[in-house]
């Protein structure tokens, strides 16, 4: 319980950096920016009260019109979590949220994860990546993240994710995070 209680603390964190600001929001606290970017990835970072920042990956994925309709966050985790990193996907509203979330890393073994719950900003799915999962990506050319649209049922809508510049983000993700306090206290 205390292992989810973490993951949603930090996802409920991760979505204060959905928004950033413009560049000069580095000097403010408690305003969000883009710090870095490698290939389809950014590093938003928040700069917090005791002058420390905590970054995290994000990048906006498109249908196949183009049309930006998802995001992902990846941030860091406390080293006691049973996770290499936590993972925020955010949704549309209309969302059908019992066909879940699905997640694939090119053509390998995809996995569903449940809709935690929804907000003005969409539909939330939190999710613990593995190490194994973080190496795949490190790896892969791409991922696929699956939804249904309450109009459309029958019809998945497969949102491409790239890979592209994801060890470089991952990296720089890692190094920019001071290290988190233990989850279980």
């Amino acid at each position: 319980m205390k292992t989810r209680t973490t993951l949603i603390s930090a996802a409920l964190a991760a979505f204060a950096l959905l928004a950033p600001s413009a560049a000069s929001a580095q000097d403010t606290t408690g305003s969000s920016y883009v710090k870095e970017t490698h290939g389809a990835w950014q590093i938003r970072c928040l700069k917090r009260s005791d002058g420390q920042e905590r970054c995290q990956m994000y990048q906006q994925l498109k249908d196949s019109n183009g049309t930006p309709t998802a995001e992902i966050n990846i941030f860091a985790v406390p080293a006691d979590v049973p996770a290499a990193a936590g993972a925020a996907f955010v949704t549309p509203l209309m969302t059908l949220l019992q066909a879940q979330l699905r997640f694939q890393v090119d053509s390998q073994q995809g996995k569903r994860y449940p809709f935690a719950w929804c907000d003005e900003s969409g539909c939330i799915v939190r999710a613990g990546i593995t190490a194994d999962e973080i190496e795949a990506m490190k790896k892969g050319s791409s991922a696929t993240v699956g939804i249904v649209a309450v109009s459309a049922p029958t019809t998945p809508v497969n949102l491409k994710m790239s890979l592209s510049g994801f060890t470089a983000a991952y990296t720089a993700m890692q190094a920019l995070n001071p290290p988190l306090p233990p989850a279980k206290q």
